[in-house]
């Protein structure tokens, strides 16, 4: 969407988080950037070299499509994946996404002052705790792959006997 179509909104969302990130001494590209199979709004870059994905989501937009383009930033190699709405909007999203570190959310008010948004504290993990070894160990299936195997090697033997 080119700047003299695109709503008030994301422009004043797109202004807000530009003067964020200059604030805090990135460097600041506000403009689609092509990624795969999609686009973001943006990315700021740390004085580290360590590079942030924006995607700027108005309430009218699609949450679900925006964390997808911000998961194909992060396989292209954005360190961080910043989600940009309306603190409404923010207080509203309960993604378990957000739990995870890369993720963010940063609030946009009124008056455009931004402030990130924080993490959740996860009473449950989102991923059950594996054991180990359980690349390695077989499941319960191969297990009775392999007893059949044994069982017919087994009747085999007693044949050739």
């Amino acid at each position: 969407m080119d700047a003299g179509r695109e709503g008030l909104s994301e422009r004043f969302l797109k202004r807000a988080v530009k003067r964020y990130y200059k604030s805090l001494g990135y460097g600041v590209k506000i403009a689609r950037i092509r990624l795969g199979n999609t686009e973001i709004d943006g990315e700021a870059v740390g004085l580290n070299g360590m590079k942030t994905a924006i995607e700027i989501k108005t309430p009218s937009d699609d949450f679900a499509r925006g964390l997808g383009q911000l998961a194909e930033a992060l396989a292209c190699g954005y360190r961080q994946a910043v989600l940009v709405t309306t603190l409404r909007k923010a207080k509203r999203i309960e993604s378990p996404v957000f739990r995870l570190p890369e993720f963010t959310i940063l609030a946009v008010d009124s008056k455009g002052n931004i402030q990130a948004m924080p993490h959740p504290t996860a009473a449950e993990t989102c991923l059950p705790d594996m054991p180990e070894d359980w690349l390695m160990k077989p499941s319960a299936s191969e297990l009775k792959i392999k007893a059949m195997i044994e069982k017919l090697k087994a009747v085999a033997s007693s044949r050739k006997r």
